[in-house]
Protein backbone atom coordinates (compact mmCIF):
# COMPACT_ATOMS: atom_id res chain seq x y z
CA UNK A 1 0.00 0.00 0.00
CA UNK A 2 1.48 3.57 -0.80
CA UNK A 3 2.24 6.02 2.15
CA UNK A 4 0.14 8.30 1.05
CA UNK A 5 -3.15 5.63 1.44
CA UNK A 6 -1.47 4.61 4.56
CA UNK A 7 -1.19 8.14 6.02
CA UNK A 8 -4.76 8.52 4.69
CA UNK A 9 -6.20 5.80 6.27
CA UNK A 10 -4.56 6.01 9.77
CA UNK A 11 -5.80 10.17 9.89
CA UNK A 12 -9.52 8.30 8.73
CA UNK A 13 -9.60 6.23 11.93
CA UNK A 14 -8.53 8.87 14.26
CA UNK A 15 -11.01 11.12 12.73
CA UNK A 16 -13.58 8.41 13.87
CA UNK A 17 -12.62 8.11 17.30
CA UNK A 18 -14.58 8.74 20.12
CA UNK A 19 -13.36 11.67 22.37
CA UNK A 20 -13.47 12.14 25.64
CA UNK A 21 -17.06 14.17 26.43
CA UNK A 22 -16.45 17.80 27.21
CA UNK A 23 -17.63 17.57 30.86
CA UNK A 24 -17.64 14.33 33.11
CA UNK A 25 -20.76 14.27 34.79
CA UNK A 26 -18.97 13.71 38.24
CA UNK A 27 -17.39 16.17 40.98
CA UNK A 28 -13.69 16.86 41.49
CA UNK A 29 -13.70 15.11 44.75
CA UNK A 30 -14.97 12.03 42.87
CA UNK A 31 -12.02 11.40 40.15
CA UNK A 32 -8.98 9.25 39.94
CA UNK A 33 -6.79 10.77 37.14
CA UNK A 34 -3.83 8.31 36.38
CA UNK A 35 -1.39 9.74 33.97
CA UNK A 36 1.60 8.09 31.71
CA UNK A 37 3.97 10.81 30.90
CA UNK A 38 6.05 10.29 27.77
CA UNK A 39 3.72 10.62 24.57
CA UNK A 40 0.80 11.21 26.94
CA UNK A 41 1.65 14.61 28.84
CA UNK A 42 5.35 15.02 27.50
CA UNK A 43 5.70 15.01 23.75
CA UNK A 44 7.92 11.73 22.54
CA UNK A 45 11.88 12.90 22.42
CA UNK A 46 14.75 11.46 20.42
CA UNK A 47 16.30 10.81 24.14
CA UNK A 48 14.71 9.76 27.84
CA UNK A 49 16.59 12.85 28.98
CA UNK A 50 15.35 15.23 26.72
CA UNK A 51 11.82 14.99 27.63
CA UNK A 52 10.28 17.97 29.83
CA UNK A 53 6.38 17.86 30.66
CA UNK A 54 5.67 21.30 29.64
CA UNK A 55 5.16 23.99 32.57
CA UNK A 56 1.20 24.83 31.63
CA UNK A 57 0.72 20.90 32.10
CA UNK A 58 2.68 20.76 35.65
CA UNK A 59 0.42 23.81 36.87
CA UNK A 60 -2.97 22.15 34.98
CA UNK A 61 -2.44 19.32 37.23
CA UNK A 62 -1.68 20.91 40.11
CA UNK A 63 -4.82 23.10 40.27
CA UNK A 64 -6.88 19.70 39.72
CA UNK A 65 -5.26 18.19 42.53
CA UNK A 66 -5.57 21.09 45.09
CA UNK A 67 -9.78 20.81 43.75
CA UNK A 68 -10.29 17.79 45.02
CA UNK A 69 -8.71 15.17 42.52
CA UNK A 70 -6.79 12.31 43.04
CA UNK A 71 -3.88 12.29 40.77
CA UNK A 72 -1.32 9.77 40.15
CA UNK A 73 1.41 9.04 37.70
CA UNK A 74 1.81 5.37 36.26
CA UNK A 75 5.19 5.46 33.64
CA UNK A 76 7.40 3.40 32.81
CA UNK A 77 10.52 5.40 33.88
CA UNK A 78 12.25 4.86 37.32
CA UNK A 79 10.24 6.67 40.14
CA UNK A 80 13.26 9.53 40.56
CA UNK A 81 12.52 10.37 36.83
CA UNK A 82 8.67 10.63 37.45
CA UNK A 83 9.09 12.75 40.10
CA UNK A 84 11.28 14.94 38.71
CA UNK A 85 9.65 15.65 35.42
CA UNK A 86 6.28 16.48 37.17
CA UNK A 87 7.81 18.94 40.23
CA UNK A 88 6.44 20.48 41.66
CA UNK A 89 3.48 18.34 42.04
CA UNK A 90 3.79 15.51 44.53
CA UNK A 91 1.94 12.81 43.91
CA UNK A 92 1.74 9.21 44.35
CA UNK A 93 3.57 7.06 41.03
CA UNK A 94 4.21 3.74 40.31
CA UNK A 95 6.83 3.70 38.11
CA UNK A 96 8.69 0.57 35.82
CA UNK A 97 5.23 -0.27 35.16
CA UNK A 98 4.42 -0.91 38.49
CA UNK A 99 7.55 -2.28 39.57
CA UNK A 100 8.16 0.43 42.07
CA UNK A 101 5.24 2.17 44.18
CA UNK A 102 5.94 5.88 45.50
CA UNK A 103 3.72 8.01 47.66
CA UNK A 104 3.09 11.59 47.81
CA UNK A 105 5.46 11.94 50.72
CA UNK A 106 8.67 10.58 49.06
CA UNK A 107 8.22 7.06 49.91
CA UNK A 108 8.51 3.80 48.18
CA UNK A 109 8.21 0.42 47.83
CA UNK A 110 10.26 -1.79 44.87
CA UNK A 111 8.19 -4.88 44.03
CA UNK A 112 10.56 -6.82 42.05
CA UNK A 113 14.58 -8.20 42.57
CA UNK A 114 17.67 -7.42 40.43
CA UNK A 115 18.12 -7.24 37.17
CA UNK A 116 18.96 -10.88 35.89
CA UNK A 117 22.69 -10.23 34.72
CA UNK A 118 22.60 -12.95 32.28
CA UNK A 119 19.71 -11.06 30.29
CA UNK A 120 21.61 -7.67 30.53
CA UNK A 121 24.61 -9.07 29.20
CA UNK A 122 23.07 -11.29 26.58
CA UNK A 123 21.24 -7.87 25.32
CA UNK A 124 24.07 -5.81 25.76
CA UNK A 125 26.64 -7.99 23.47
CA UNK A 126 23.52 -8.20 21.02
CA UNK A 127 22.90 -4.52 20.23
CA UNK A 128 27.19 -3.90 19.86
CA UNK A 129 26.67 -4.54 16.36
CA UNK A 130 23.50 -2.24 15.98
CA UNK A 131 24.68 1.21 15.48
CA UNK A 132 22.36 3.43 17.46
CA UNK A 133 20.88 1.24 19.54
CA UNK A 134 20.90 1.83 22.83
CA UNK A 135 20.27 0.14 26.12
CA UNK A 136 18.39 1.48 29.04
CA UNK A 137 18.59 -0.23 32.39
CA UNK A 138 16.22 0.95 35.01
CA UNK A 139 15.60 -0.73 38.37
CA UNK A 140 13.24 -3.88 37.18
CA UNK A 141 13.34 -3.45 33.36
CA UNK A 142 15.87 -3.08 30.07
CA UNK A 143 14.78 -0.73 27.54
CA UNK A 144 15.90 -1.39 24.18
CA UNK A 145 15.83 1.72 22.08
CA UNK A 146 16.02 1.95 18.61
CA UNK A 147 13.95 5.43 17.29
CA UNK A 148 17.59 6.39 16.28
CA UNK A 149 18.19 3.29 14.26
CA UNK A 150 14.93 2.23 13.11
CA UNK A 151 16.40 0.06 9.95
CA UNK A 152 17.55 -2.30 13.24
CA UNK A 153 13.60 -3.13 14.13
CA UNK A 154 13.88 -6.48 13.22
CA UNK A 155 17.15 -7.23 14.58
CA UNK A 156 15.96 -5.42 17.97
CA UNK A 157 13.04 -8.09 17.69
CA UNK A 158 14.84 -11.09 17.17
CA UNK A 159 17.20 -10.16 20.08
CA UNK A 160 14.80 -9.46 22.48
CA UNK A 161 13.08 -12.88 21.67
CA UNK A 162 16.01 -14.68 21.96
CA UNK A 163 16.93 -13.29 24.95
CA UNK A 164 13.58 -13.70 26.52
CA UNK A 165 13.82 -17.39 25.83
CA UNK A 166 16.63 -18.03 28.32
CA UNK A 167 15.05 -15.79 31.15
CA UNK A 168 11.62 -17.36 32.63
CA UNK A 169 9.49 -15.15 34.13
CA UNK A 170 10.29 -12.10 31.91
CA UNK A 171 8.21 -10.53 28.81
CA UNK A 172 8.81 -8.18 25.86
CA UNK A 173 6.17 -5.43 25.93
CA UNK A 174 7.07 -3.24 22.51
CA UNK A 175 6.28 0.76 22.90
CA UNK A 176 7.35 3.63 20.72
CA UNK A 177 10.76 2.56 19.17
CA UNK A 178 11.20 0.54 22.10
CA UNK A 179 11.00 -3.07 23.27
CA UNK A 180 10.69 -3.39 27.18
CA UNK A 181 11.63 -6.46 29.01
CA UNK A 182 10.27 -6.93 32.46
CA UNK A 183 8.88 -9.04 35.27
CA UNK A 184 6.06 -11.13 34.55
CA UNK A 185 3.30 -10.15 36.70
CA UNK A 186 4.08 -6.61 37.05
CA UNK A 187 2.34 -4.05 34.88
CA UNK A 188 0.40 -0.61 34.91
CA UNK A 189 -2.80 -2.22 35.74
CA UNK A 190 -1.70 -3.76 38.92
CA UNK A 191 -0.10 -0.66 40.21
CA UNK A 192 -3.52 1.08 39.22
CA UNK A 193 -5.28 -1.39 41.41
CA UNK A 194 -3.19 -0.84 44.41
CA UNK A 195 -3.05 2.53 43.98
CA UNK A 196 -7.12 2.63 44.33
CA UNK A 197 -7.08 0.57 47.41
CA UNK A 198 -5.46 3.66 49.20
CA UNK A 199 -7.35 6.03 51.15
CA UNK A 200 -6.73 8.68 48.97
CA UNK A 201 -7.90 6.97 46.08
CA UNK A 202 -10.64 4.49 47.48
CA UNK A 203 -14.03 4.97 46.27
CA UNK A 204 -13.49 7.48 43.27
CA UNK A 205 -13.86 7.26 39.44
CA UNK A 206 -10.83 6.07 37.90
CA UNK A 207 -9.60 7.77 34.52
CA UNK A 208 -6.02 6.21 33.20
CA UNK A 209 -4.79 7.71 30.20
CA UNK A 210 -1.99 7.04 28.06
CA UNK A 211 -0.50 6.55 24.57
CA UNK A 212 0.90 2.84 24.04
CA UNK A 213 0.37 -0.62 24.49
CA UNK A 214 1.75 -0.25 28.02
CA UNK A 215 -1.24 1.88 28.95
CA UNK A 216 -3.42 -0.51 27.81
CA UNK A 217 -3.20 -2.80 31.17
CA UNK A 218 -3.96 0.28 33.20
CA UNK A 219 -6.95 1.30 30.56
CA UNK A 220 -8.56 -2.41 31.49
CA UNK A 221 -7.82 -1.86 35.23
CA UNK A 222 -10.02 1.36 34.89
CA UNK A 223 -12.53 -0.42 33.04
CA UNK A 224 -13.00 -3.11 35.49
CA UNK A 225 -13.64 -0.95 38.59
CA UNK A 226 -16.50 0.91 36.56
CA UNK A 227 -14.15 3.61 35.29
CA UNK A 228 -12.34 4.87 31.53
CA UNK A 229 -9.66 5.47 29.71
CA UNK A 230 -8.45 7.89 27.22
CA UNK A 231 -5.56 6.78 24.28
CA UNK A 232 -3.86 9.51 23.56
CA UNK A 233 -2.96 9.24 19.35
CA UNK A 234 -4.15 6.91 16.56
CA UNK A 235 -4.88 3.97 18.01
CA UNK A 236 -7.28 1.01 16.54
CA UNK A 237 -7.38 -1.56 18.34
CA UNK A 238 -7.28 -0.02 22.26
CA UNK A 239 -9.75 -0.84 24.71
CA UNK A 240 -9.78 2.59 25.75
CA UNK A 241 -13.62 3.98 24.99
CA UNK A 242 -12.68 7.93 24.55
CA UNK A 243 -9.35 9.07 22.05
CA UNK A 244 -7.54 12.29 21.89
CA UNK A 245 -4.89 12.74 18.81
CA UNK A 246 -2.24 14.03 20.96
CA UNK A 247 -0.57 15.45 24.09
CA UNK A 248 -1.44 19.30 23.29
CA UNK A 249 -5.15 17.78 22.81
CA UNK A 250 -4.78 16.15 25.74
CA UNK A 251 -3.24 18.93 28.07
CA UNK A 252 -6.06 21.40 26.41
CA UNK A 253 -8.53 18.63 27.52
CA UNK A 254 -7.50 19.00 31.15
CA UNK A 255 -7.18 22.50 31.37
CA UNK A 256 -10.71 22.68 30.43
CA UNK A 257 -11.86 20.53 33.04
CA UNK A 258 -10.26 23.02 35.32
CA UNK A 259 -11.68 26.14 33.76
CA UNK A 260 -15.00 24.32 34.35
CA UNK A 261 -14.77 23.81 37.82
CA UNK A 262 -15.71 20.11 37.92
CA UNK A 263 -15.23 17.22 35.76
Amino acid sequence: MPMEQIEATETSKLDMATPPPVRLPIPLRRLALFLDIDGTLAPITSRPEFTRVPLDTRRTLLQLHQSGVAVAALSGRPLVQVRRLLRPLQIPAGGSHGAQLGSADGRSVRATGLLPSALVQRIQQGIECLPGVWLERKPASLAIHWRQAPQFREDVDRLAHAALAETPGWRLVPGHCVHELRPSGRDKGIALQRLMRRPDFTGRWPLAIGDDRTDEDAFAAALALGGAAIRVGDAPDTAAPWVLPDVGALAHWLRAQMQRGSV
